[in-house]
């Protein structure tokens, strides 16, 4: 279950992160980029993570505004610099959260 505890630890965790910190190991995004690869609801698309089931501003996200990534068994989440995105494994769906700051 993902809880607003868990979304604030994520957001607090990455966002807190250095500039100049290794972003495959520090943020994890070696573990999105599994995930891309291996699902039919995300891609790498240039310099672009889009969603096959996004919308609007949801379609897709820069690469460089992703803070950090954490597998949370059924959902990826996505920490951006003011929410963090969870992509539903089993069918794509996304959802937004914002931490409590």
């Amino acid at each position: 279950m993902i809880t607003a505890a868990k979304i604030n630890e994520l957001f607090n965790k990455f966002t807190s992160i250095s500039a100049d910190a290794d972003p495959v190991l520090d943020r994890n995004m070696n573990d999105l980029m599994m995930f891309a690869i291996d699902s039919d609801y995300v891609d790498f698309d240039g310099d672009r993570l889009t969603f096959a089931q996004g919308a609007g501003p949801l379609k897709s996200v820069e690469i460089e505004r992703i803070c950090g990534a954490a597998d949370l068994g059924s959902h990826m989440a996505i920490v951006m610099p003011a929410s963090v995105i969870l992509v539903n494994k089993r069918n794509g769906a996304l959802s937004v959260a914002l931490p409590n700051k």
